[in-house]
């Protein structure tokens, strides 16, 4: 936003005006179109007077054309310092300012270039008579807010606005002012300004003080937002350098641990190889050991099925004489019976016989003893009865005696009956009775060698006919000695 005011400065007599620029702020300048926005204090209050009647106007107007051609000399002025409207003393702080609006001058009716002279005289002579105490206080506040722009200005950051541009929205603002008045004279135009000073000061006042409040606000409010955004910048930019550190750190971290991660990877990844490959030699040498001996069970393999098939053969004529065997124990079995049958037929009746015997061999001797008691008494009377008594006596001891030696030997008998049967019965009862027994020698001779089956089988028929001999020497023993041994108590 650009503000221009005309102002008017004198003490002792009226002075050059005071032309100011000021610019706001980016953010203010938003609805501009070109980016800047030029107002000029003349033309506003021109706008502002439509309304109040066709004479301030005019002499608005005049007051507009006085300045314009005043710019045509170049010069500015200080702060209420009475200033020689000369070409030759331009105020130092606005003379790269005012220089600008050279090219101004041009533009400007051919009239222009009298109103140097002219306006001396007007300064000299009757204008004084105009200048009262209430316009210099007026000039003086009006000074006073112009300090005060100049230091906003001087401690804004923004960048002033180009002569070229301030000149041309200055001609702009008053094209269509001056140009009703090209035929009239200068001094006609100033004339007029100076009537209509007086009217148009109490606005400019007014209107420089809000905008200088508002400039001195906004110069505030931006101060605290710029020392807020540099400490949240130096905030930042110490964070900011702090994340930095620790990204680096972090890389450095990371880059070390990755190199960490690879040198360990690498030597697990070279000691998998090489367990791998070491492995992969002891399979090979056991796969080849593996084949060869895979090579020798083949070779062993046909000659086990060569020999089982010879076994098989052995073993089923095994068998078959096993068989031949087993029918023949079962025949020699009945045999056996049969003549235990018959043993216990002639024992039976030997005992019969033997019985009979022996009642009558007890018949004669008691005969016998008769006999000879009768002989002894016959020959000698007394002695008879003493020699009976004491032959009595000898055969009481003698039949106790023979009483304890037939329990003995009956003892002897049942026991060994019952050995006889154990020893006799065992094997066949053993072999026919359980199928157990049968199995297992089944699963004996099946698991046995050819070798170890006839060994075994000569080995049984050895021992077989040696019970046999033993069996046929006992039965004739018991038959010469004591027969009763054989009798099956019922």
């Amino acid at each position: 936003m650009k503000l221009f005011s005309f102002l008017w400065n004198g003490e002792a007599q009226l002075g050059p005006p005071i032309i100011m620029c000021t610019r706001s702020y980016p953010e203010y300048g938003e609805g501009c179109a070109d980016g800047e926005c030029a107002m000029d204090s003349s033309a506003e209050n021109g706008n502002s007077c439509d309304s109040s009647g066709p004479a301030r106007r005019d002499s608005r107007l005049m007051g507009s054309a006085s300045v314009i051609s005043r710019e045509e000399q170049f010069e500015d002025y200080g702060e209420g310092e009475d200033v020689d409207f000369t070409p030759s003393s331009p105020c130092p702080e606005e003379e790269t300012r005012t220089n600008g609006f050279s090219d101004l001058g041009s533009s400007l009716p051919s009239s222009a270039g009298q109103t140097p002279q002219k306006m001396r005289q007007l300064y000299n002579s009757e204008l004084l008579d105009i200048y009262c105490s209430q316009c210099c206080k007026k000039v003086n506040l009006l000074n006073d807010l112009e300090a005060r722009l100049r230091n906003l200005k001087a401690n804004s950051p923004n960048r002033k606005i180009t002569s070229t541009a301030f000149g041309r929205q200055l001609f702009q603002a008053n094209h269509s002012v001056f140009g009703w008045s090209q035929g009239s004279s200068t001094e006609d135009l100033f004339t007029d300004s100076i009537e209509s000073c007086d009217l148009d000061i109490t606005d400019k006042v007014s209107y420089l003080e809000k905008k200088v409040t508002e400039l001195e606000s906004d110069n505030l409010a931006n101060s605290d937002l710029k020392s807020k955004l540099k400490q949240e910048n130096t905030h930042l930019v110490h964070r900011v350098h702090e994340l930095e550190e620790q990204v680096k750190d972090a890389e450095a971290r990371a880059d070390q641990s990755l190199q960490e991660e690879t040198k360990r990877h690498r030597e697990a990844f070279s000691k998998m190889d090489r367990d791998r490959n070491l492995e992969i030699d002891l399979l090979s040498n056991r796969l080849q050991l593996l084949e060869e001996e895979n090579g020798e069970m083949k070779i062993s393999v046909c000659r086990l099925k060569s020999q089982t098939e010879k076994l098989d053969q052995e073993k089923q004529r095994m068998t078959d004489k096993l068989e031949d065997t087993g029918l023949r124990l079962k025949d020699e079995m009945d045999l056996y019976r049969k003549i235990m049958d018959k043993l216990w037929q002639n024992r039976h009746e030997f005992n019969k016989e033997k019985e009979a015997m022996q009642e009558l061999i007890d018949d004669l001797r008691r005969e016998l003893d008769y006999l000879q008691l009768f002989k002894m008494e016959m020959e000698h009377p007394g002695q008879g009865k003493s020699l009976s008594r004491t032959r009595e006596t000898e055969m009481e001891h003698e039949v106790k005696r023979l009483k304890q030696e037939n329990f003995k030997l009956r003892d002897q008998n049942e026991d060994l009956n019952a050995q006889i049967l154990s020893l006799s019965l065992y094997e066949a009862r053993n072999l026919f009775s359980c199928p157990s027994k049968a199995q297992c020698l089944a699963a004996e001779i099946d698991n046995a060698s050819r070798d170890e089956l006839v060994d075994a089988l000569k080995e049984q028929e050895e021992i077989n006919l040696r019970l046999r001999q033993y069996m046929d020497k006992i039965i004739l023993a018991i038959l010469d000695h004591n027969p009763s041994i054989l009798e099956i108590k019922g």
